[in-house]
């Protein structure tokens, strides 16, 4: 299994998102 640490808020919305390239092209398309 892929265990990654969640250390800060930023990195919840992230996983949260599915992912740092998600949340990126989410902001840019905001």
């Amino acid at each position: 299994p892929l265990l990654c640490r969640i250390d800060t808020l930023d990195e919840v919305t992230y996983m949260n998102n599915g992912g740092i390239l998600q949340t990126v092209l989410r902001d840019l398309a905001a």
